[in-house]
């Protein structure tokens, strides 16, 4: 199994394709907002919910044993792209080189009155 990630511009920050070729199994984790352990959105602003929601997706792929390195695909649905730096950073933090392929979308609003959800597609080696 492999996975190969493609970016032409690595200044972007996500890989513009990412391709996962062998035996294996497809993971879909669902869409997470930036719960704390108290189970309430964390405060600080879209930087924060990004690294909570993150650590949550993290937390998702452990359980089914895979980590954030398997991860293909993210989509990240924001209440203000004004804000789009700080999750910038914050993906960028959690996924160093190794960058999914990658898509952003401003919405109109989010339950629990989140400012990001984030889902994933991970690629385990079977």
């Amino acid at each position: 199994m492999s996975i190969e990630r493609h970016t032409t511009n690595p200044a972007s920050g996500f890989s513009d394709a990412v391709t996962a070729v062998g035996p294996g199994r497809l993971i879909h984790v669902a869409g997470n907002v930036g719960f704390g352990p108290d189970g309430k959105v964390v405060e600080g602003g879209m930087g924060a919910e990004a690294r909570a929601t993150f650590d949550n997706i993290e937390r998702t792929l452990r359980e089914v044993g895979a980590e954030m390195s398997d991860v293909v695909k993210i989509n990240a649905f924001v209440t203000s792209l004004e804000d789009y730096s700080e999750y910038a950073e914050a993906r960028a933090e959690r996924f160093g080189e190794k960058l999914p392929a990658s898509a952003t979308v401003q919405v109109a609003g989010l339950l629990v009155g989140a400012q990001i959800e984030i889902d994933a597609v991970a690629f385990l080696d079977a």
